[in-house]
């Protein structure tokens, strides 16, 4: 997907507001990157100030200049493609499990996995909201102060933008032999497995289920497990974990290895993540 050949430009910038662990921030400036296809375990929150943008997401595509108060919310578990040019940008990665409990709060009620549009959508209010983190985050604030902004934000997405799920039409099935190997690969990530392994869980064929794995996930059994081996790399580099340590514990074959796969899916090396995105 990514062509090597194209550099990426401008800065990008994670750190997790105020050291919550569920919470992660990227900022990006005048940021441009070839098309690249990502993979979010968490609901993302893309917002996009300026510049121009490629981006496909389920059936939503955009492809033009944006303006300040674009956004999308992408659901846990899926994929996209994007291809940024000079865009400013803030993105809210939040923990499935703490944003349901925040729902569930607001609405007095349990939620189950909260759906929201799959299309662009077009949000001042929600925009600034998340700047505001984003420049005040850095900054000492007291506990309170932080609650009340993080209140303020959760508010605004949760109140305008979830959707009935019996009334969405957008809601995805997922095929359930796919969801017992993305459970098996779940519970597994770190390990060796084959194909072979996958389709006695299943009970398909191995090649219907590769063929039907990338058809409803987007990705590949591999790079799907990648993906998990990375998601849960980044929490243990935030909990300060050694790289060496990280690139083992999660099953990469090297040091080597994991920090190449880091770079080209972060954009940042997993040194500097350990940095600037550990949390207390």
């Amino acid at each position: 997907m990514r062509k090597h050949s194209e550099p990426v430009e401008g800065s990008l910038k994670v750190w997790r507001p105020w050291q919550f662990k569920q919470l992660e921030l990227f900022q990006g400036i005048a940021f441009s990157t070839p098309l690249l296809q990502h993979f979010t375990p968490t609901y993302t929150i893309a917002s996009m100030q300026s510049g121009t943008v490629h981006l496909k997401y389920r059936n939503a595509c955009i492809n033009r200049k944006v303006v300040d108060g674009t956004f999308l919310i992408i659901e846990p578990g899926e994929t996209w493609i994007c291809q940024p040019k000079d865009v400013i940008f803030h993105h809210l990665s939040i923990d499935p499990d703490w944003l349901q409990r925040n729902a569930a709060e607001l609405f007095q009620q349990d939620k189950s996995l909260l759906h929201f549009p799959s299309q662009i959508l077009f949000d001042p209010a929600l925009s600034k909201a998340l700047c505001d983190i984003s420049a005040k985050s850095l900054a000492p604030a007291s506990r309170l102060q932080q609650d009340e902004m993080l209140l303020h934000l959760l508010t605004r997405l949760l109140l305008s933008h979830v959707q009935d799920i019996n009334a969405s039409q957008e809601t995805r099935w997922e095929h359930p032999a796919i969801e017992r190997a993305k459970e098996y690969l779940q519970a597994h990530y770190a390990e060796e497995i084959a194909l072979q392994d996958l389709a006695n869980v299943t009970h398909l064929s191995p090649f219907y289920l590769a063929r039907t794995f990338r058809q409803v996930v987007g990705l590949p059994p591999h790079a799907y497990q990648t993906r998990l081996r990375l998601a849960h790399a980044k929490t243990l580099l935030a909990q300060g974990c050694a790289v060496s340590y990280v690139a083992n514990e999660t099953g990469f074959f090297d040091q080597s290895h994991f920090a190449q796969q880091f770079k080209r899916n972060f954009l940042v090396t997993p040194k500097s993540y350990r940095k600037t995105a550990r949390f207390s």
